[in-house]
Order: C-alpha cells, then structure tokens, then sequence
C-alpha cells in the first residue's frame, strides 16, 4: 500500500479505500481512495506491506505510527491463505514535525526514473533507524528554562526506551505473524462454527488483533 504525506494527515492508500491518520490528534478513519484529491498536497512517501496500529509512549507526546515495512511468506493454509511473518516495521510520529527517512520501498507510480532495489536491503545495524528516529525527535524539541530542559530529556530517555523495546519485540523476537485472509487469532474448530458470519475479517477478529486488517479485507 502507498503511504502519503499531507499537510494534517498521513494517508495510507490500497485499492478503493484508504487510511486517514490525523497529524494533530492522532485520529484514524476509513475513507474512499477518491477522497486523495481533497488532501492538502499529498507527496508519495513510499510502499508499506500494512499497518500495525498505533501507540503513545508518554501522554504529553504525538500518537506513533507502525507500519509494516518488510514481510517474508512463510507458508500458506489449506485454502491458499498466506501467512506472512513481519521482519522490519517503520515507526511514523503523528504530529505536525517533518518525518524522518523510513527506508520505505519506492512506488513505482509516484517514482518512476529513480532506481531502487525491488526488496528493502536491510540495514546491517537495525540501531541506525532507531537514531535517526530519535535525532529527529530531539531536533524538534524546543525547551526555553532548564525545567523544561530536564523534562524534555527525561521523556526523550523514555522514549529512546520504549522505542527500541518496541524494534527488539518486532524484529529480533521473529514471532508477529498475520495473514490477510485468514484469522491466525481462532482455531480451525471455531472458526468453522462462523462461517455463514459475512463481516469482513477485520470486524471479525478480537480487537487487540485488529490492526493491518481494514485496507487488506473488503
């Protein structure tokens, strides 16, 4: 899926439906793919494999963004469902500073001329996106009296932290599995009990398991 930055949101596009995610609250909403033309100057960031959801790390900071960056198939379930393994994930603040580099696949519509490997390389220290996340973060702060310089700092230590807590827990514990067609969260016995249910299949999983499921299912 394309992923657009606009001037209030970042917009996360695939086929006829699309993911609006506010840059002043952190809010999400489903709209038509159409609704594109109605963004403030929207610029073509990249290609992600889906969305993850979103976390705050301290209330007084922005909302974050995670999104799938790189997958590896791992295998397929009777019915030709793919199980896909999520092996990179890129963290997008929701606020109104400018984004750091992702490391986002090109898309091919928006970027045509540019040459760019087919698959992401990955970076030989993952450490790296972590630190550009984070100088980015701290080029952004502003603190006039040394009462806001400490707690700055204390909430930038936070959130160094919690930050690469969250890139371990994703790409060196190789245990986050989805698939986009199947519910990984319910067994064989019970889903066989549903099938007559005709909501798609992000309505049908526990909330927690969610995430990802509303641009890949109709």
């Amino acid at each position: 899926m394309e992923l657009f930055q606009a001037k209030d949101h970042y917009i996360l596009q695939q086929g006829e439906r699309a993911l609006w995610c506010s840059r002043r609250d952190g809010g999400l909403q489903l709209r038509p793919a159409t609704d594109l033309l109605l963004a403030w100057n929207p610029i073509c960031l990249g290609l992600v494999e889906g969305v993850i959801g979103k976390i705050q790390l301290h209330s007084d900071l922005p909302w974050w963004l995670i999104l799938i960056r790189q997958k590896a198939l791992v295998g397929k379930l009777p019915g030709d469902h793919e199980v896909c393994k999520v092996t990179k994930i890129a963290v997008l603040s929701l606020s109104e500073m400018e984004p750091q580099d992702l490391e986002l696949e090109l898309c091919k519509k928006h970027h045509f001329g540019i040459n760019k490997p087919e698959k992401i390389i990955p970076s030989p220290d993952d450490s790296k996106f972590l630190l550009k996340t984070l100088t980015h973060i701290k080029s952004n702060v502003s603190a006039p009296n040394k009462k806001k310089v400490k707690e700055s700092k204390e909430k930038e230590k936070l959130e160094r932290r919690l930050l690469e807590e969250l890139l371990k827990m994703f790409m060196d514990s190789e245990s986050f599995y989805y698939s986009l067609t199947y519910d990984l969260t319910n067994s064989v016995q019970r889903q066989s009990t549903g099938e007559r249910d005709g909501r798609p299949l992000w309505q049908k999983v526990p909330l927690t398991a969610r995430a990802g499921f509303a641009l890949g299912n109709k």
